[in-house]
């Protein structure tokens, strides 16, 4: 009998420990009960489940969408919304280019892309997608880059094929003038409409066949509201309900997450990301493939942005004596950035990056005899302009410029289309700007900027640089089918650019993506967050005794 409360005290203590074995079994159960239901996958860490379905989550993001319209509006971010609802024949998923309404392709010849489309894949009204859809949206681009002022997508994409056949009800043929080896990763960009449904309602309510469908977009309140395609052909999204709302500025982003108005947003600035990381936020390192850079005027031999007679931009010694006078760690660091210097006018995830190529060491004696050997040997004064949002970056080139006598008068743009109204006229002595890539190809970038002005090339040159030597080697670069040889040609373009510098390359910085605990995702290219790449998530039942 004395032994009788020890038994029931060990009773008890197994009861316990039987009780909470299956109770975490049965949270476990559950949790993949629920995953099946909704036709997902998890993924389980030490910590945590993720890839579980959730209801809502709302994304800060910058800028303002005027409408989604597929064949022209091509801005960032119009680019983030439309990207959830439309697709092209291709897409690029985390620096590979995959198919997407494609489903395989041929080359019979260099001029000819034979394409088999997906089958059973439907738009969001229903309609059910078919080769002529994408013989309309192709010609419907056509006639957008007849127009006096074509868009962005014609002069891109529309203009790098000759014709577009019909084969049978899944496959196209595309006929292109030259041999054009990067087209599918252009095409990734060109988003696919129904026919039938556009012709039915116009242009402006054209639907896709992405993975979410428009629901209500509300300018003046600058949300975009979304809802998840259910019979969406690579399966439906685990969050059902995404919510874009739009600010003005990362600070704006970064206040809405802390507040709560928002669930996830990117910034640049390692400082507010690391603040919001000691209140218990997830913070993703990913890098965002931009090219950071510093345009100078290097056609005109006179300037009235700058205080000397002749304009010494135009003198390569002055451009080296710039890029020697530059520290971009420090540049970096000073303006709460992360990210990596460039050694030449690409970053090292492009085809054609010139691993042997280095940025020279700062050097402010050489940078100043430089400029001397040039003709200023009291230096010159610069007028550099920019858009509000790189103030930072450009308020610390004129600190650092300062000490090879370079003195640089900063003119901030608070109006982007009075920016770049300068830049298209020619206004200008310098600026700074940055551009990401919209292919894995570095052609995108040096056809865009360095290739003299002509048609679908060049229309970034807003320095006006031309060079025939560095023509012919990106023409033939655009044209060579292997990759290997391409890369080599392109190589060969970049060592000749930073022999020249027509501009500064900078940097290409690191993005800070903020998020709630319970939300997991995968960083898109370019600092894009997609809802295909968000999902719930939460903390792994503990097993242990």
């Amino acid at each position: 009998m004395t032994d009788l409360p020890k038994q029931r005290e060990s009773f008890f203590q197994r009861g316990l420990i039987y009780f909470a074995i299956v109770l975490v079994v049965a949270i476990i159960i559950g949790v993949f009960v629920t995953l099946r239901l909704n036709n997902t996958t998890p993924t389980q860490s030490a910590d945590y489940i993720e890839d579980l379905a959730k209801d809502q989550v709302t994304v800060s993001m910058l800028g303002e969408l005027q409408k989604t319209y597929p064949l022209s509006e091509f801005d960032t971010d119009s680019q983030q919304i439309n990207n959830n609802i439309f697709e092209g024949l291709t897409v690029l998923r985390h620096g590979r280019m995959e198919p997407a309404l494609a489903e395989s392709w041929t080359n019979p010849n260099q001029l000819t892309w034979r394409i088999k489309l997906r089958k059973d894949v439907k738009f969001h009204s229903g309609h059910t997608f078919k080769a002529t859809d994408v013989k309309y949206t192709f010609e419907e681009a056509k006639k957008d880059a007849a127009k006096k002022t074509p868009t962005w997508m014609a002069s891109y994409i529309a203009l790098r094929v000759d014709s577009i056949n019909v084969i049978d009800e899944n496959t196209v043929e595309l006929k292109t003038a030259q041999p054009d080896p990067t087209l599918l990763q252009w095409l990734t960009t060109l988003y696919v409409v129904s026919e039938e449904q556009v012709k039915r309602d116009g242009i402006g309510k054209a639907v896709g066949t992405g993975p979410y469908k428009l629901v209500k977009h509300d300018p003046e309140k600058r949300i975009i509201n979304l809802e998840a395609n259910e019979n969406y052909w690579g399966g439906a999204p685990k969050v059902k309900k995404l919510s874009y709302r739009q600010y003005d500025d990362e600070e704006q982003i970064m206040g809405a997450i802390e507040k709560g108005e928002a669930d996830i947003g990117v910034t640049t600035n390692k400082q507010a990301a690391e603040k919001l990381r000691a209140k218990g936020f997830q913070v993703i390192t990913s890098g965002l493939s931009d090219v950071s850079y510093l345009a100078v005027d290097v056609n005109n031999d006179k300037s009235k942005y700058v205080d000397v007679k002749k304009n010494p931009l135009k003198d390569v010694r002055v451009r080296r004596a710039i890029w020697l006078g530059l520290d971009i760690p420090s540049l970096l660091k000073n303006a709460n950035l992360e990210g990596e210097e460039l050694s030449q006018f690409a970053n090292k995830d492009l085809i054609g990056y010139n691993s042997s190529l280095k940025k020279p060491a700062r050097n402010l004696e050489r940078a100043k005899s430089l400029i001397t050997e040039a003709g200023y040997p009291n230096g010159f004064k610069v007028t550099v302009e920019t858009p509000f949002p790189r103030k930072a970056v450009v308020e610390e080139i004129k600190r650092q410029l300062a000490q090879i006598g370079i003195t640089v008068e900063l003119k901030v743009h608070e109006e982007q289309a009075t920016f770049f109204g300068k830049l298209g006229t020619g206004d200008f002595a310098a600026f700074s700007l940055g551009y990401t890539p919209d292919t894995l190809d570095s052609t995108d970038l040096l056809n865009s900027f360095v290739h003299t002005p002509t048609q679908g090339k060049g229309e970034s040159n807003f320095v006006k640089y031309s060079n025939q030597e560095l023509d012919g080697l990106l023409d033939k670069a655009s044209t060579t089918f292997s990759t290997k040889d391409r890369a080599e040609i392109i190589q060969e373009v970049h060592k000749k650019f930073v022999d020249q510098l027509p501009f500064i390359p900078l940097y290409t910085r690191n993005g800070f993506f903020v998020i709630k605990d319970d939300i997991a995702f995968k960083p898109a290219p370019f600092g894009f967050i997609f809802g295909f790449e968000l999902s719930g998530r939460q903390k792994a039942p503990s097993t242990a005794q």
